[in-house]
Formats: structure tokens, C-alpha cells, sequence
């Protein structure tokens, strides 16, 4: 018997959407699947990614990255450039999904998003690797103030990141797949041996492709810094899943205020 993964009269509602159109992305990825198949899942999910991989960018969420990009045109208070993957991102494999890998997209849109304190976290990573190979010099207070002492009582920082906004041409999701070649040895957290005559296993995934808006708001002073110690993080490390593979990283920034959709 397969499994239901919502309630009737929802899962109609939801199966009645079209496939192309005015349609929002973050409901087509949670509620694509109304149920979960007996046995093999893969077949289902490879569908359903598929159909998620043809979706269009919304005239919506046009008009909403628009609106985000005049509101952050003042260079007096915001800093704002465009960053284009080198090749594919995975952001927010872990949350719950029914493709068991998630991926982050707003609640208003559903267009894909990068946190603003995953960026941060970054941007801070990168000055301190900075600072202890000697190319930025950078004081403790100074590094305090940027980004803030962390932790449920400490002070947030001078700066505020935004979350990313994904600013890219064509389609935002593609498919990929992984195949893992010891799934006993990962289920079972290591208890049964991995092996050289382990068979690989597809698994579909959903990856985000082309590029994203980034603004960061604070003092015009130091939000330069702030994006220059970003910009390095983002393309020496990455961001996201995968990020050994080369996922994740960005090659080319480019500062900019005006729509790219």
C-alpha cells in the first residue's frame, strides 16, 4: 500500500495545478508528492524533479526581485552584486522534503534562497582565515563589530546579510543524481562493512543552477569589506552541500542594482 503524505482533499488541490505557469515552486517541490510509492521510490521522484526542473521563474517573482532591487539601490546604505555559480548548488539538503533531499527557497516565492546567516557565517570564516594567513589584517573589536560575538546572548554585529535572492536566466532547479555505493554501510551507521562489490545506487536530487542577488546593509564604510570578505569565501570554499565536489562556488561578481530576469 503506498503511503499518503497529505490529506485527501489537499492532495487534490494540489494535483490540479498545471505544470507550467503562474505556479509556486516551494509548493510543487513539498506537495508534488501526494504519495509515497510501495518499494522502489526513485521512479516517483525522478518525475516529479523533472517536473520541477521545467518550471519557469514566476512573473511574480519577477516583479518581486525588482521591487527588492530598487529598494536596495542606495549605495548609502546597502551594498549589492550579482554572483554567478561556476556550477550547480546545493542549499539546504537536509530539510524535510518529500525528495528526502530538500532545497532552500523562500515561503513567500519559492524561488531558491541563501540564508543571510549561512552567508555571514561565511563572509566571517573568510576573515579569520584571512587574518591568520596574514593577507587582512583586521582588529578583534573590529572583527566583533562586523559580525557580532554569536551565540543566543551575544550582540548580532554592525552589519545585517541579506538572504540571497536568486537573480539568475532560465531555469532556476535542475536534476542531478548521486549514486552511493555503500548504503548498508551508511544506513546502519557504519555497523555492516563497506565493500568494493557494493553496487552504486541513482539517487535523484534537486540542484539550483545560475545566480543570486546579494546585499548586505550597514555602514557604507564597511559593507565593501564585507562583500569583499564574502566574495572570497564564496569563491575560494563555496557554500551549501557538496562543496568537496565543487558545488557551491561562485566564479564571477559583478555590482549591480537593476533586474536580471
Amino acid at each position: 500500500m503506498p503511503t499518503l503524505l497529505g490529506r485527501t482533499r489537499i492532495n487534490a488541490i494540489h494535483s490540479a495545478l498545471p505544470s507550467q505557469g503562474e505556479i509556486h515552486p516551494g509548493l510543487r517541490i513539498a506537495h508534488g508528492l501526494d504519495r509515497w510509492p510501495e518499494g522502489d521510490s526513485s521512479d516517483a521522484k525522478h518525475q516529479l524533479i523533472a517536473k520541477i526542473a521545467e518550471l519557469e521563474v514566476p512573473a511574480f517573482y519577477k516583479k518581486a526581485l525588482e521591487r527588492w532591487q530598487r529598494v536596495t539601490a542606495n549605495k548609502m546604505r546597502f551594498h549589492a552584486f550579482r554572483g554567478d555559480i561556476s556550477q550547480r548548488l546545493y542549499i539546504g539538503v537536509t530539510r524535510d522534503s518529500p525528495l528526502e533531499t530538500g532545497v532552500t527557497v523562500s515561503h513567500s516565492y519559492g524561488m531558491p534562497i541563501i540564508p543571510g546567516s549561512s552567508l555571514k557565517g561565511l563572509a566571517r570564516a573568510a576573515a579569520s582565515y584571512l587574518e591568520r594567513n596574514g593577507s587582512f589584517q583586521i582588529r578583534p573589536e573590529v572583527m566583533q563589530w562586523l559580525f557580532g560575538e554569536g551565540g543566543d546572548t551575544g550582540e548580532s554585529g554592525g552589519l545585517y546579510f541579506h538572504d540571497a535572492w536568486w537573480a539568475g536566466s532560465g531555469e532556476p532547479f535542475i536534476a542531478e543524481i548521486v549514486t552511493p555505493h555503500h548504503t548498508d554501510y551508511y544506513g546502519k551507521e557504519g555497523k555492516k562493512p563497506a565493500s568494493d562489490t557494493d553496487s552504486p545506487i541513482p539517487a535523484p536530487q534537486i540542484a539550483v543552477q545560475g545566480g543570486f542577488y546579494f546585499v548586505i546593509e550597514g555602514d557604507a564604510a564597511w559593507t565593501p569589506v564585507a562583500a569583499a570578505l564574502l566574495q572570497n569565501g564564496l569563491q575560494q570554499w563555496g557554500i551549501g552541500g557538496k562543496k568537496s565536489s565543487g558545488y557551491g562556488r561562485f566564479d564571477t561578481f559583478t555590482a549591480t542594482k537593476g533586474n536580471h530576469l
